[in-house]
């Protein structure tokens, strides 16, 4: 990301710069360097940054009547990541759960994936080794996780 695209980030969530720090656990002078380039954010700012950034690309903005910074943040980090670019209307199956791929322990022949659906919700799946190397599924890309069940086991939490 780049000072402009944290700025553009921050207009699109209709955010102030005073807003933007709250966000982020700084000072808004903080933000002010960062937008002009004086200054840049160490990697677990940059990784709230991103969230942000993909919450205003969702089309995500602060309420300026009732806005709540924790409140907000809670909704940008509990929205799912951005959703892959894959036509899934031909598909029966209505649980389909878009997110990144955070894990994958390749075997002779199956493997496990893991897709981060949110930073709460991580989604894990057998798979022949053969798909994941024909998906070119790697840590780091996009994926969805169709469900398709027959049978839902329920516990109390």
């Amino acid at each position: 990301m780049s000072m402009r695209s944290w700025k553009s980030t921050r207009n699109r969530l209709a955010l102030s710069q005073q807003q933007f720090a709250d966000l982020l656990g700084v000072h808004p002078m903080t933000i002010s360097k960062w937008e002009r380039g004086v200054l840049e954010p160490n990697e677990h700012q940059r990784g709230l940054l991103r969230a942000l950034s993909e919450a205003a690309e969702r089309g995500l903005k602060a309420s300026p009547k009732h806005y709540e910074p924790l409140r907000f943040l809670a909704e940008v980090l509990a929205q799912p990541r951005r959703g892959t670019e894959i036509d899934l209307g031909t598909l029966s199956a209505t649980n389909r759960f878009s997110g990144m791929i955070v894990e994958i322990a390749r075997g002779d022949v199956m493997s496990k994936v893991v897709i981060e659906v949110t930073r709460q919700v991580r989604i894990g799946a057998v798979i022949t080794t053969d798909s994941v190397d024909r998906l070119g599924l790697e840590i780091g890309s996009r994926a969805t996780a169709i469900i398709k069940a027959t049978e839902v086991i329920v516990g109390r939490s």
